[in-house]
């Protein structure tokens, strides 16, 4: 789809990612596989693992067996490999199917379309500073006393998390229809598809797995 000489030259007009990738995704992603290199693919796969691994500090409540300072450590230290191989392994995954539906791209485009969705994904985990700074230590542990304003800020996180995380999907849908040349049934298809399998066999072991506890 794009030819060595195209993505030499390219568009002449400099173009600000960060504000296109909100509407243009199709028109960001051609522009970075035109002029940008695996360096920034490494570097936003380096800064969205950290906020990938605070997510996961959250989610798994590590604030109940660890202090504030090692879970930022391990954010620090594990999260930029932990992106790395996401990226990798988001890409296969998408790359696989993309082709299985006949796309037309190199795994380097792929991971060019991943990396600017995940543009989105970084400007969602700045909404760790505030959430830090607001409920703290609450935003680790499994039970904790919230104010109400911590409350209400809690509920505006979840939602910032929600609408930045389907947009964001959006974006990749975009992204991976133009640089495989797919129609966007089919791209819809190659993003929601891992999902869904997903969601499908963890909805299985909880259902395989709670009788078997109930009756243990």
């Amino acid at each position: 789809m794009y030819t060595i000489e195209e993505q030499k030259n390219g568009p002449v007009e400099p173009l600000n990612m960060w504000k296109s990738i909100w509407l243009h995704p199709r028109k960001t992603v051609r522009y970075a596989v035109q002029h940008k290199t695996w360096r920034f693919v490494i570097i936003i796969a380096l800064i969205s693992g950290i906020f990938t691994a605070l997510d996961q500090a959250s989610s798994n409540d590590l604030g109940d067996s660890m202090g504030m300072g090692t879970i930022a450590l391990i954010a620090l230290l594990a999260g930029p490999i932990l992106g790395v191989i996401s990226l990798y392994i988001g890409s296969g995954v998408l790359h696989l199917l993309s082709k299985m539906f006949g796309g037309r791209g190199t795994f380097a485009h792929t991971k060019m379309a991943y990396t600017v969705s995940n543009l989105i994904l970084i400007v969602l985990g700045f909404v760790w500073l505030p959430d830090l700074l607001i409920n703290g230590r609450g935003m680790f542990v499994a039970d904790y006393d919230f104010s109400i304003f911590q409350v209400i800020w809690l509920v505006v996180s979840l939602f910032l998390n929600f609408a930045l995380g389907v947009w964001a999907t959006v974006s990749m849908i975009g992204a991976i229809a133009e640089v495989h040349e797919l129609a966007i049934w089919k791209a819809v298809l190659v993003v929601l598809l891992p999902v869904t399998l997903l969601i499908i066999f963890i909805f299985t072991i909880v259902m395989l797995t709670v009788p078997f506890m109930l009756f243990s």
